[in-house]
């Protein structure tokens, strides 16, 4: 009786030292929510301090520019498309012992409404100042207010074009039916630095950029599109979209043409003859017929031209390709190209055409002097036998190349040279086999394995 309760005390206290932990797993789960809200607190209050006190700086110096003279409205040395003042590009203050960063930058907008260049007496219509306030710290983050300055009177604009003078840079982005590509990334850079001048993306696909007079580097650009630059006599001998010129007081009027990007998926067969077998390993170079210029031995530089390899299966994926019009031609040694058909199954003729936003499928036929086709089947049920291991090799030409059949129970070996090689096949299941098999012209060999019980 005296151990039974001794065992019940014990199990007692077992019980009970479980439940002292459960407890304090418990407790812990719930300070720590506790302590997490209480840190997101500080964060949201943090924050919140920090940006109340940056709107107010914003607010204070987009007000010191609106009380500005038209003509001081602007940044010191500043070049355009901004707009030069007696303004801080840059400078700092400390709030509650918080230092916050302003940036202001004045940029001069080019309005079309009344009209540009022979229309307009200045094309430099009115200025968009925006202040960034920034803070670091614990809890960082920036506040951005943007503001429209316009002149009193035709005076004030005209004397802002006599101490900046420049020329327009009016750049169009169309798509591939000539309709105007909405919000395109057009870049303007210095050619000789590298340096980006200005940027916009113009809800209408259209931007007139006021400049300074010289050269230009311009991108044009959008996710999911494809894009278009110009080219500097350094990149190609003769560009067919050289950089621009912008003169002083003129118009200098360019345009591009992006549009939604296409696919390609291409695979490499033999001829419909041997049953369109797969053939591995196969390089070919994909050219469109768009030009951007020509070498210095005037020969066309094309915009697309790339190498490219089938995989294993024989075919390969190609992605981000623009609208145009592509020609293969194959690289492989011993490989000859004597058919395109597209979709497969249907011949047609090179170059083919690529729409955009679009999915092509493309099948290469390909011919070599010399190939072997082997198939393996079951020798009791002559079903194909999938996946199975081919080797084909001769010592003397250093050849050796395994491979594994498809579906069908077939793989091809192309190209070969007119020789004896010996030939192993084997499958999960089945025996193996050796022998040997004199390659000429366009050969087949079929190969029976035995099932292994």
């Amino acid at each position: 009786m005296q151990i039974a309760n001794c065992k019940l005390q014990n199990l007692k206290m077992g019980f009970t030292f479980i439940e002292v932990l459960v407890g304090t797993a418990l407790m812990l789960i719930v300070f720590s929510g506790i302590l997490g809200a209480y840190q997101l607190g500080l964060k949201v209050v943090g924050l919140s301090k920090n940006k109340i006190t940056a709107t107010a700086i914003a607010n204070g110096e987009i007000e010191k520019i609106r009380n500005l003279p038209y003509l001081s409205v602007g940044t010191k040395g500043a070049t355009l498309p901004f707009a030069q003042g007696i303004l801080d590009s840059v400078t700092t203050t400390i709030r509650n012992d918080v230092e916050y960063k302003i940036e202001t930058q004045v940029k001069y907008i080019v309005d079309p409404a009344d009209g540009t260049g022979a229309q307009d007496s200045c094309n430099w219509d009115y200025k968009r100042a925006e202040v960034k306030v920034s803070w670091t710290g614990r809890f960082l983050g920036e506040v951005k207010l943007v503001t429209d300055i316009a002149p009193k009177n035709k005076i004030e604009e005209i004397q802002t074009c006599q101490a900046q003078p420049g020329g327009i840079l009016s750049v169009s982005v169309f798509d591939a039916y000539g309709i105007m590509v909405p919000s395109p990334l057009i870049e303007v850079f210095d050619p000789q630095t590298g340096q980006i001048i200005d940027s916009a993306t113009p809800a209408k696909g259209k931007y007139d950029f006021p400049l300074t007079a010289s050269i230009y580097k311009v991108v044009v650009s959008k996710t999911g599109y494809s894009s278009e630059r110009t080219y500097g006599t350094d990149e190609i001998t003769t560009p067919e979209k050289p950089h621009p010129i912008v003169l002083e007081g003129q118009i200098t009027e360019i345009s591009f043409s992006i549009d939604q990007l296409s696919s390609m998926t291409v695979e490499a067969r033999g001829t419909k003859g041997a049953g369109y077998p797969v053939i591995h390993n196969v390089t070919f170079k994909l050219t469109g017929t768009k030009i951007i210029g020509t070498d210095v031995n005037e020969n066309s530089v094309f915009k697309y031209s790339q190498d490219h390899t089938t995989d294993g299966p024989g075919q390969i994926a190609i992605s981000d390709l623009e609208w145009d019009s592509y020609s293969f031609s194959v690289l492989t040694p011993g490989l000859d190209l004597v058919g395109v058909e597209s979709p497969p199954g249907t011949e047609t003729t090179q170059p083919i055409g690529l729409a955009p936003n679009a999915g092509l499928n493309v099948r290469l036929i390909v011919k070599a002097e010399n190939s072997l086709l082997v198939t393996v089947q079951n020798i009791a049920t002559g079903e194909p036998v999938f996946s199975a291991s081919v080797r084909l090799s001769n010592t003397d030409l250093g050849y050796d190349t395994t491979q594994y059949t498809d579906e069908d129970g077939k793989t091809y070996f192309i190209p070969l040279t007119a020789a004896t090689y010996n030939l192993e096949a084997q499958a999960q299941g089945y025996s193996s086999l050796l022998t040997q098999v004199s390659v000429s012209g366009d050969m087949t060999k079929l190969v029976e394995l035995e099932q292994v019980e």
